[in-house]
Parts: structure tokens; C-alpha cells; sequence
């Protein structure tokens, strides 16, 4: 009998995708359908703020360009102000260099991905933040 026999079934992580380009939100979502991860999808930050109201979710991917509106850097600090979620991880995903947003740690970003980015490098970052269904670490 395999592990998950014994144990039941294990849960699909869940992770929260805030991105204001269509294309670049359905690109992720087939990556992460891939690792089989679902996906809880928002295009702008003031959706974002009403999706998380009834939803739970255990890592954020977030753009910080989000056109109009609150931007990913904002949206991330109020996430984080939320106590589920405080020590999720939250994930820059962006065009800008690191450099130019300062100090994105302070604001609980706990991960950064410049676009463009491939299936790979998307990969290897949700490994190290832990977001798999199986636990701890991705099973790539």
C-alpha cells in the first residue's frame, strides 16, 4: 500500500495568482495546473481584497504593475496584514529589476520572479517556497 493509501487523499495546494494581464494569468495557470496546484484568480488588487475574504490559500503569486488601482506591492503589505496569512509565502512576479523595488522583503514578499520567466524558473521558485500538495517540497 503507497503512502497516500494509508493517509488518504492529499489536498491540492491552492495558491492566489493576482495578475492584470490575461495572457500572462492563463500562461500561469496551465504551469501550475501542470503541477497540479489550483489556483485562486484576480486581476486587480481590489478583487484580490474580496476574493481572500472567503477563500484560504497557502502561497500568493502576485504582479506588482497592476494597472489601475492598488499595485502588487500595496496589495502584498495588506495581505500580509491579515493573520491567515501572515506567514504564507507571497511571491514578486514583475518586469521591474529587483532593485528598483527596494526592500520587498519588508513587506513580506518572501520570493521574487522577473518576467519574462519560464515554466522552469517558476518551478524551482515554488519549490523553495514549499508550495506543493504534497507537503513541504515540490515533487518535480
Amino acid at each position: 500500500m503507497d503512502f497516500e493509501n494509508k493517509i488518504g487523499p492529499l489536498r491540492k495546494k491552492t495558491l492566489l495568482v493576482v495578475e492584470d494581464d490575461a495572457s500572462a494569468r492563463l500562461l500561469i495557470k496551465h504551469l501550475l495546473d501542470r503541477l497540479d496546484i489550483e489556483i485562486l484568480e484576480s486581476e486587480t488588487g481590489e478583487e484580490a481584497l474580496e476574493l481572500i475574504e472567503d477563500s484560504s490559500f497557502e502561497g500568493m503569486l502576485l504582479d506588482i504593475a497592476l494597472g489601475t488601482g492598488i499595485n502588487g506591492l500595496a496589495l502584498g503589505e495588506k495581505i500580509k496584514t491579515d493573520q491567515r496569512y501572515k506567514n504564507i509565502p507571497m511571491i514578486a512576479i514583475t518586469a521591474y529589476e529587483k532593485r528598483l523595488l527596494g526592500n520587498i522583503e519588508d513587506l513580506g514578499f518572501t520570493g521574487y520572479l522577473q518576467k519574462p520567466y519560464s515554466a522552469q524558473e517558476l518551478k524551482m521558485l515554488l519549490h523553495e517556497q514549499s508550495l506543493t500538495k504534497r507537503g513541504n517540497k515540490i515533487t518535480l
